[in-house]
């Protein structure tokens, strides 16, 4: 069964809600007393499953919430250009060509940086990779 979740979206200037197809793990976030209560119905799980499950999706959120914290501060430890560099590439999803051509600097030279920096970056995140 292929699961949606309500979306507003505008078209022509007036805002319309839409069904979206989501994955199943945003579907139990957007869903979760919902597909609690008729998981539960379904498979007759106990309190104590609910409550172990929710347990794991703590923990799992607050070792996430942990990483994302430390991959934070061992971006803040990077310089300006490299930052600038990061976020054309990964966040801006620009190529290394663009990239280096909005820096001044030739392409082999992004790519060099670039790996430099993902090095830079793992050897800070050892300890949670």
């Amino acid at each position: 069964m292929k699961k949606h979740r309500k979306q507003s979206v505008n078209v022509y200037g007036q805002k319309r809600l839409v069904d979206v197809p989501v994955d199943d793990k945003l579907y139990k976030i957007d869903n979760r007393e919902e597909y609690q209560r008729r998981r539960s119905k379904s498979k007759h799980i106990t309190l104590d499953d609910i409550i172990t499950e929710l347990t794991a999706d703590v923990i799992e959120d607050y070792e996430e919430s942990q990483l994302l914290e430390r991959l934070h501060d061992v971006l803040r430890t990077l310089t300006k250009k490299e930052r600038r560099l990061i976020k054309y590439i990964f966040y801006d999803g620009l190529t290394e060509r663009e990239t280096a051509a909005i820096l001044k600097i030739s392409q082999p030279t992004v790519t060099a940086q670039k790996q430099k920096i993902i090095q830079k970056l793992r050897n800070c995140l050892t300890d949670w990779l």
